[in-house]
């Protein structure tokens, strides 16, 4: 997550109202406070990458979701047979890597 802080104000607080009309726009989601020719402007812009972050963990937790309740369901059937020998390698590995176990890794 990238933010920029715009503090032009700061430092045009000292300056003359014009320079601080003078500063350039910047795009993204921005608020402003002040207001009259002697306030002082302060901007925070904050990329999209955040929600993008947030889609992507929304997303995975879904398909974990879903992978969950197909697995349950083909136990309840009977039908679910776990590969032994890659469950009992999975929990050495986890076990000498010193992670926790049941987490994928």
């Amino acid at each position: 997550m990238s933010m920029r802080i715009h503090s032009e104000g700061i430092a045009a607080a000292a300056a003359s109202p014009a320079a601080q009309a003078e500063s350039p726009a910047k795009t993204g989601s921005s608020a402003q406070t002040g207001s009259g020719p002697n306030s002082v402007a302060d901007r925070v812009d904050i990329s999209s990458l955040s929600g993008n972050v947030a889609a992507s963990v929304a997303a995975l937790a879904s398909q974990q979701a879903a992978r969950v309740s197909q697995l349950a369901a083909l136990y309840a059937k009977g039908e679910y047979s776990g590969d032994s020998l890659q469950l009992s390698r999975a929990l050495v590995s986890q076990a000498i890597s010193g992670g926790p176990v049941g987490e994928d890794g």
